[in-house]
């Protein structure tokens, strides 16, 4: 495996964390908002050149008073895909907003998908009033 890092997106790279998450709802204007106003990491591969694209991207929209982080979407190169990315990329995440002050990540997903068997295997729960009206389940992780 190459040598990974998960760092906050630089605004310049705004393009390529736009089309890593184009296939979850988060549209191009509400990425330039989450990166400038919230949280968007990304994960590189720091033996390419520097211009190369991440790898994988999360957004997080933020709530500071609450101390919670609530994941928006995350998005893997779909050359990347299959390779265990997503999971670097959250635990390495979910390191930094504890650094940060933050005390929980919230996040939504279609029970029995790929995105809850992977947010359950790094340790999200089943949260309170789990049932949205379109029938994904609440899932929290206590930092």
């Amino acid at each position: 495996m190459p040598l990974l890092l998960v760092r906050r997106a630089a605004v310049a790279g705004e393009r390529d964390v736009a089309a890593l998450l184009r296939d979850v709802p988060v549209g191009t204007v509400e990425v330039a908002d989450l990166m400038r106003h919230h949280r968007v990491y990304v994960l590189t591969d720091l033996t390419l050149p520097a211009a190369v694209p991440p790898l994988a991207a999360a957004a997080f929209r933020v709530h500071w008073p609450a101390g919670t982080a609530r994941l928006a979407g995350i998005g893997v190169a779909v050359h990347q895909r299959g390779r265990g990315l997503a999971r670097r990329l959250l635990t390495g995440t979910f390191m930094l907003l504890r650094a940060e002050g933050f005390e929980r990540v919230q996040a939504c997903a279609a029970p029995g998908g790929a995105g809850a068997s992977l947010l359950a295997s790094i340790g999200f729960t089943v949260g309170h009033g789990t049932a949205r009206a379109d029938g994904r389940s609440r899932l929290v992780l206590p930092l």
